[in-house]
């Protein structure tokens, strides 16, 4: 009743007071739940992420991902927490980017710098903290990341939003967007498995058409990734091997498969476009690398590498890395890779029940597609990731189950 109820609300405060009354009883409400409920707090704002996204493109996520970790971390400041070894990796981690954003080692800098990426990664860190502290159900995270994943990719297949022939939306690129579509249908494919609910192929055969459509090859690279980790989980070695057999017959049986996959990738780019595209990253990566070893500490200041590429006699041309752990490790130095790679070791090298192996498969194909974009500074992306590492390093140190029992466990109870 209170769900129908806000919307008549809703639409009173927008007409007779304005948006930013709806925003301020919003965050009332979240503030409600988020007091008697932080783990349901978090469900909401990784399911209004896409949503808001949709609705509005422009900067307006950030704001409110921003206000609801400001609340959540208040509320569980205020109950109290216990220090614990991942807290303290996520909090050396925003020191580090804070200590390269403020203190930069680069001679030349833009006259005027954007804090906007800092501010983001902070937020991602916090709502990684946050999970850490108050997990929310493994299973509900899956479910909210495949259910608005696949309602986000059934809105922009009817928009029909192309550019170069390839699917935009969510005010993202196809790359990027090709990674939101992965980790949804990594989401719902794991569900479909370990549920065994074969409604859950549904939401999953519309994020992979979506995808598809972004022709995306490292949005695919990182749906395959999760896919195989949800489909070999806990499956014994001789089928492992006679599924990657089978694969690699279906590439010797049919040899213009690749290529009719690949000419479906390229759309209106032709390969010397791409061949260019290529090496120019490549280049970028490589000036990466030698500035990560020419400043390993501090880096040369976080979110500075794209004017450094365009002053650079190496490049000449304003881009970023293409690689979000080239991109730590040039503008906050070795130290902070270091740490954004531990706190991803503790989160993925354990063994996990049903539950938490879709999580971990999810957090695996993310770390996967950031070899490919530098997602870690926009919250469509990272939003499932940070809760669904946190939701891992919370359970992290409980007793393992196989990873089969969980929802049959949740189903007999059901019963």
């Amino acid at each position: 009743m209170g769900i129908l109820a806000a919307g008549p609300v809703a639409a009173y405060l927008a007409l007779f007071h304005g948006f930013a009354a709806v925003a301020a009883a919003a965050l009332i409400c979240f503030a409600l739940v988020a007091w008697t409920r932080p783990d349901m707090a978090l469900l909401m704002v990784l399911g209004l992420v896409p949503v808001i996204a949709a609705i509005n493109p422009g900067g307006t996520v950030l704001k409110v991902v921003l206000g609801a970790v400001g609340v959540l971390l208040f509320r569980i400041v205020l109950s109290g927490f216990r220090l614990r070894p991942e807290l303290v990796l996520v909090l050396l981690t925003a020191l580090a980017v804070t200590v390269s954003c403020l203190m930069p080692a680069a001679s030349t800098l833009p006259a005027q710098r954007s804090w906007t990426s800092w501010t983001l990664l902070l937020v991602g860190l916090g709502l990684l903290t946050a999970s850490i502290l108050a997990p929310p159900d493994p299973r509900r995270i899956a479910q909210v990341v495949a259910g608005s994943g696949a309602g986000a990719a059934g809105y922009l297949l009817v928009r029909g939003e192309y550019a170069s022939d390839r699917l935009i939306g969510l005010g993202l690129n196809p790359n990027y967007l090709g990674v939101v579509l992965a980790l949804s249908l990594v989401a719902a494919v794991g569900l479909a498995r370990f549920s065994r609910s074969r409604s859950w192929l549904v939401p999953a055969v519309v994020c992979a058409h979506a995808l598809l459509l972004t022709r995306s090859r490292g949005a695919l690279a990182t749906a395959a990734v999760g896919l195989a980790c949800v489909l070999l989980a806990s499956r014994p070695l001789r089928h492992k091997v006679l599924i990657a057999l089978a694969i690699a017959a279906a590439a010797v049986v049919l040899p213009g498969t690749l290529d009719s996959v690949e000419g479906h990738l390229m759309g209106d780019r032709t390969p010397s476009e791409l061949t260019v595209n290529t090496e120019v990253r490549k280049q970028a990566a490589l000036l990466a690398v030698r500035v990560a070893l020419d400043h390993p500490l501090r880096g040369i200041g976080y979110a500075v590498f794209p004017e450094y590429a365009r002053t650079s006699s190496a490049l000449g041309i304003f881009i970023n890395t293409h690689n979000d752990y080239l991109r730590l490790a040039a503008e906050s130095g070795m130290v902070t890779l270091a740490l954004l790679v531990a706190l991803l070791w503790f989160g993925l090298a354990r063994r996990y029940s049903a539950e938490r192996v879709v999580l971990q498969a999810l957090c695996l194909a993310y770390a996967v597609g950031l070899l490919f974009a530098n997602a870690l500074t926009d919250l469509v992306i990272s939003t499932p990731f940070w809760i669904s590492l946190g939701c891992l390093l919370a359970q992290g140190r409980r007793r393992k189950a196989d990873p089969q029992t969980l929802f049959r466990t949740t189903l007999r109870k059901a019963e």
